[in-house]
């Protein structure tokens, strides 16, 4: 049986804790809501965090707070997830895309300031994979961030938990991120304006006003308190697994983008193979392991711009993969995918 690239950490408890919310017919967002906006705001000392039912949902609403309208600019990394794109085409703004520093997983600083004009409004920068971005130089452009924290959740960044450095902060629970709702997300600010309309557009029972139908459900937010509490074990775990990876990659021409750390959360395990697309795919298939593209797309192909005005995004979208690496790969599992990255050359 092959080993799959990503999978979610789901027991019985989380079972119980669902299955509880469906014998209670608790379905639309109530006390399991309530409480798993506590939790994320009290993780990441923000002062108000809304539940929603995906990241998308939360980009919009945070656009949506900062009155991003038609004209209105908003700096995005061109090697990162659609959310915010297609988020960003909702609220009418346009994406000014910047390309990655050279051998990084992040724009410089510097690049951000290349595209800042007069119209901009925010910058979005996301801790990827669980590596962490250089939130407090970004800080300094004086534009609003939106940060990230999806890769990163349960992490420090430059002394501040993760999700804590931007106006306003956004955190995906999608399957494959480090703690899941099936799908969902959650918003963060400490800016009571901005929590104030985002929770009203939001909309949910309790709103006064037309809004979205971005809510999570109760048994949802239920999973997401599961999970919650084995955040920490769940972080360990996959530091645990990335050690090994990282000793195995030594031996190879291949490398990570970074050296290990004990403060990455690593979501993903991304690699640089030293071989063609063709080899790698017919090697990792035939070894029984899932190794995927994380980005496949980037952001500036979407919008059809020239790949040579974002040489580095472009590159690591074709030539950067993930290992598998999730808290419930078996001892026998990582010894496969070790052997196999140490034979891979």
């Amino acid at each position: 049986m092959s080993i799959v690239s990503s999978k979610p950490t789901i027991t019985r408890k989380e079972l119980e804790s669902v299955l509880d919310c469906l014998i209670s017919e608790r379905l639309e967002p109530g006390e399991a809501v309530k409480n798993l906006e506590i939790e994320i705001a009290n993780l990441t000392g923000v002062r108000h965090a809304l539940a929603v039912n995906s990241l998308t949902s939360a980009y919009h609403l945070a656009f949506l707070a900062f009155d991003i309208r038609p004209g209105d600019e908003v700096i995005i990394p061109s090697y990162f997830d659609p959310a915010a794109l297609s988020a960003l085409r909702q609220a009418g703004g346009t994406p000014v895309l910047v390309d990655l520093a050279e051998g990084s997983l992040f724009p410089s600083p510097e690049g951000v300031k290349g595209g800042i004009s007069a119209r901009t409004r925010a910058v979005v920068a996301a801790h990827t994979f669980g590596f962490h971005a250089p939130m407090s130089e970004l800080r300094e452009t004086g534009v609003p961030l939106i940060e990230d924290a999806s890769h990163a959740i349960g992490s420090e960044c430059e002394e501040r938990p993760a999700g804590q450095s931007g106006a306003i902060s956004v955190i995906s629970f999608a399957p494959s991120m480090v703690i899941t709702t099936g799908n969902g997300g959650m918003v963060l600010t400490d800016n009571s304006r901005y929590y104030s309309a985002m929770r009203e557009l939001r909309g949910g029972p309790s709103t006064e006003r037309l809004g979205f139908d971005y809510t999570m459900t109760d048994f949802q937010a239920a999973m997401g308190l599961s999970q919650l509490s084995r955040l920490p074990d769940f972080i360990r775990r996959r530091r645990e697994i990335s050690r090994a990876y990282h000793e195995a990659i030594k031996t190879t021409p291949h490398r990570a983008p970074y050296a290990f750390g004990e403060s990455f959360v690593y979501q993903s395990f991304p690699v640089l193979f030293d071989a063609p697309a063709e080899k790698i795919e017919k090697y990792w298939k035939k070894s029984g392991i899932e190794v995927l593209r994380p980005f496949p797309v980037a952001l500036h192909t979407h919008l059809s711009l020239r790949a040579l005005d974002y040489p580095n995004s472009d590159r690591l979208s074709k030539k950067l993969y993930a290992l598998p690496i999730y808290p419930t790969l078996t001892r026998k599992e990582i010894e496969k995918i070790t052997r196999a990255l140490g034979r891979f050359v």
